[in-house]
């Protein structure tokens, strides 16, 4: 039988997105800047320890899944670890600014262990336990759909709000280029965030035990790529972060160094993500008239029309610059309030094909894909800064810089929009989700009889 659950539970998950974007909006978006802006380091040598930091960073994501599919503590799976490791997440969070003034080798070491801290161990299993409690909570595939939908709408919002505060409230605390003020900052949101995991933790329940629990890992890796569906959600995903890089991070420099203004960073974010939070407060009710892979396909035709408007558009067109960002925003929208959704509905395909429910190892497979993604376009951006002449010290950027982040900006983009379009083509699962859905219930009461 479906577990439903209130619409006050189903937000007050969504919220646990807060407390996850706090702390990530500011280090996604700034890192790479304060690493090579603040304090100074080159850039090529960052984006190295970012691409080498992503392969742990997929190994503890597979562990993470494990866990949390094989583990149950008080409260269910997910909930021990919202419990136990958001304090230590807070922590390390402000322990990646607090890199000392030293030689290059024990700073190059700092950054490496402090990222891989707050990224690899704890952002990884506080992040993927929130993603699977959903599964948890409710095996209803609307109100999980809706859960999802209110996750990714505080998500959205979150981060529309952290790109208007970041800058500012470092300022306040001594200015961009000051490290102690990005410490005190990265403390601040680190304790806001703190307050909606543990609501989280301690409202909402898990109802849904596993039932068909996997052997082992290896069990489960196999299950997963077996899921065509779900290896198609993982490519979507992948595109998304990748748009989501260039929304909060590489942005950064082409509003700095192409456009001449980084104080647009707040503008340029908040159009980018409030096409989101209204879509997303919608979508909820849209999921039961509409399937969730046309509202998608629509979103990413608009994204790949607002793109192609913007490359065609000159570099200091401020007005094509924000309008093209308003665009993109509504068509991304329904792509990413969508995509965890398409997710959780390959955990009952996967059940249904192979006989084995693994969710937490399928979000945690798919989280490795989307920072392998995350890891090489960081890494590769940063020698693409260093290729081009980049210094993050220069007072002017040499003309083959600013042109070089302005090429990259505008048409790397295109390409992630053209493979969500031909992934989405083959994406069937909505119609046949409910016969699946029928035949699983059949199989558990045979199975209770």
């Amino acid at each position: 039988m479906s577990k439903k659950i209130s619409i006050f539970e189903k937000v007050l998950y969504g919220s646990g997105d807060i407390g996850l974007n706090a702390m990530y909006t500011l280090f996604s978006s700034y890192v790479l800047y304060f690493y090579t802006d603040v304090i100074g380091m080159n850039a090529a040598i960052i984006g190295s320890v970012i691409l080498a930091s992503k392969i742990f960073d997929g190994i503890s994501d597979l562990i993470a899944g494990q866990w949390i599919d094989t583990h149950k503590g008080k409260g269910g799976h997910c909930i021990p670890i919202l419990m136990k490791w958001s304090i230590p997440l807070v922590v390390t969070s402000v322990l990646v600014f607090l890199v000392p003034d030293t030689s290059i080798a024990v700073r190059v070491l700092f950054a490496f262990v402090t990222y891989n801290l707050f990224n690899t161990v704890m952002y990884t299993f506080v992040g993927l336990a929130h993603n699977t409690l959903a599964s948890y909570a409710t095996d209803d595939s609307v109100s999980r759909s809706q859960m999802l939908c209110y996750k990714m709408l505080f998500a959205a919002a979150t981060q529309m709000v952290m790109a208007n505060a970041i800058l500012p409230l470092v300022d306040l605390f001594g200015g961009q280029k000051s490290q102690g003020a990005w410490v005190k900052a990265s403390l601040v949101f680190g304790l806001v965030g703190l307050v909606f995991l543990y609501l989280n933790a301690f409202f909402v329940k898990e109802r849904i035990d596993n039932e068909a629990q996997p052997e082992n890992i290896l069990q489960s890796v196999k299950v997963a790529f077996r899921n065509k569906y779900w290896l198609m959600t993982v490519v979507i995903q992948i595109c998304c972060s990748l748009q989501l890089m260039f929304n909060l991070s590489i942005s950064v420099y082409y509003l700095q160094n192409v456009v001449g203004n980084l104080a647009l960073m707040g503008t340029y974010v908040t159009l980018s993500n409030l096409p989101g939070v209204i879509v997303m407060i919608v979508l909820p009710s849209f999921l039961h008239k509409v399937s969730k892979r046309n509202l998608a396909f629509m979103g990413t035709v608009l994204c790949l029309g607002a793109q192609i408007v913007f490359c065609a558009a000159p570099n200091h067109n401020i007005s094509i610059l924000l309008g093209t960002a308003l665009a993109r925003g509504i068509g991304f929208a329904f792509i990413m309030g969508l995509v965890n959704a398409m997710t959780g509905d390959t955990i009952e395909y996967g059940e249904w094909k192979t006989g084995v429910r693994v969710q937490g190892v399928l979000f945690s497979a798919k989280s490795v894909s989307e920072k392998l993604a995350q890891g090489i376009l960081t890494s590769a951006f940063g020698f693409f800064l260093t290729a081009i002449g980049y210094d993050g010290l220069a007072e002017v950027q040499a003309a083959s810089a600013v042109t070089g982040i302005d090429t990259f900006f505008r048409f790397v983009p295109i390409g992630v929009y053209i493979v969500l379009i031909v992934i989405l083509i083959f994406y069937r699962l909505d119609g046949e989700f409910p016969s699946i859905q029928k035949e699983l219930e059949s199989r558990r009461a045979s199975k209770a009889q």
